[in-house]
Formats: C-alpha cells, structure tokens, sequence
C-alpha cells in the first residue's frame, strides 16, 4: 500500500527537547515476518528518582493485546551502578532476544507509514487523513479519515481517561465505505491526561495497522511522557 506522509518529524534529539520532566525514549522493533505480532520498547530515567528503567511489549495485532509472557522489564532502584536507560534496555533485550526476535525484526519503511506527527500538530484530536492509494481510482478517489476520541475524568489524584480512534474510509462525495474502530472506550487509565497519535504503519502486507500512542501522565511526581500501541486488522 503506497502512502502520502502527512507531516515531517523533526530530530529526535530536537523533539524530545521541547518537553519538561520525564520523558521515555519509543524503540520501534517492527513486526514478525507475517504481521501478526508487533514488538516496541521504552526507556529512560525516572525525573524524580533518576533510576533508569526499560520496558518491552509484544503485541498480538489482531487481537489488540499483550501476548502471555511477551512483556519485559527492568529499573533499577537505588543502584550504586551509573547507568543510561539505554543500558537497561540492551540488558534486557539480550536476556529475551530469542523470543524478541522471534516475534519482531521488519520494520516499517516509509512506504509502510501512513503518517507521522510533526512539530505542526496543534491539537491531539486533530483529524488525519490519507489517501487509500490501493483502492483509488482515477475520478474515485478514497481517503482515510482518522478521528482519536479521548474521554477524561476527575483531577489531581482522581484523573482518569480512556479513548478509542476511529477509522473511516471516505469516497469524494464524503460517503462513508467502512467504519472499525480501534482501541476500548470504556478502559479507564488513571493518571492519564492526554493521548496523541505519533506514527501510523502498516506490516509488508498492508493488512495488519499499528497505532503508535503518546500518553502524558501527570502525578505527584510531575508530568511524563510513555508509549503504548493499540492495533487493527484492516478491511
């Protein structure tokens, strides 16, 4: 599936310099070679504590959920050892590379992404769309139209938030093809203040969608930034 890049991303070391307080690295470690499992990672220093922590997830896409025994992780507290999150995280893929790389290793390329959030975003509900360069025709073009709904609750202590993303396949006429939704509404997360869409890819296949996901936390200890996905099968 060909692909229009809807925005430019910056250097990680200029993006990543605008924000205060914590902020976790994202590590993309790709697909499996048939798309039915995903695999990122997480790692940084604690603000407060300054221990260095990582974290890494396996995803079954279709079902839009941890595999069993496929997360991983390691923070080191109170350690007397200087270490760098990246070094947590390398130790921590070599304890579990054969199962790591077992379910990950094909990384989207620019033809696989379908968008990526640049520093021009002003809102993470912003409307994304794209063009469905697969099913367009020549006077029947069809876009993508993807919406991120967020849900909050409470403040302080009690924040709460949940949110789902729809994505609708539009004609020129603006007629709605096809509707999915992904993510779970009703899955309330406690200290969480914002969602925003980062990068859309697909595996080689175009069939299988992964949804990268900035979550701003806000707690006692400040405000951080960590990752999480959320996944579709298209139709």
């Amino acid at each position: 599936m060909k692909k229009i890049i809807s925005s430019i991303v910056l250097a990680a070391a200029c993006a990543f310099c605008v924000f205060a307080g914590d902020v976790a690295e994202y590590h993309d470690m790709g697909f499996s070679k048939d798309g039915e499992f995903f695999v990122f990672a997480e790692y940084g220093v604690n603000d407060k504590t300054f221990d260095p922590f990582a974290k890494i997830y396996t995803v079954d896409v279709k079902n839009n959920e941890f595999v069993k025994g496929g997360v991983f992780k390691s923070e080191l507290k109170n350690s007397k050892e200087v270490k760098g999150g990246k070094a947590v995280f390398d130790e921590l893929y070599e304890k579990n590379k054969a199962f790591i790389d077992e379910h990950s290793g094909n990384k989207a390329d620019l033809e696989h992404t379908l968008y990526l959030r640049g520093p021009e975003s002003k809102d993470s509900t912003e409307q994304i769309i794209f063009k469905d360069f697969n099913n367009s025709k020549d006077g029947n073009e069809i876009f993508y139209h993807i919406n991120l709904v967020k849900n909050t609750k409470g403040q302080g202590k009690n924040l709460k938030s949940s949110f789902f993303i729809t994505v609708e396949r539009k004609n020129a006429a603006d007629e709605v093809l096809s509707r999915q939704i992904a993510g779970n509404p009703d899955f309330l997360r406690s200290e969480i203040a914002d969602y925003a869409i980062r990068r859309i890819i697909t595996d080689e296949s175009g069939k299988y969608l992964v949804f990268e996901i900035e979550k701003k936390i806000e707690n006692e200890n400040g405000v951080s930034f960590r990752y999480m996905v959320e996944t579709l099968v298209l139709k």
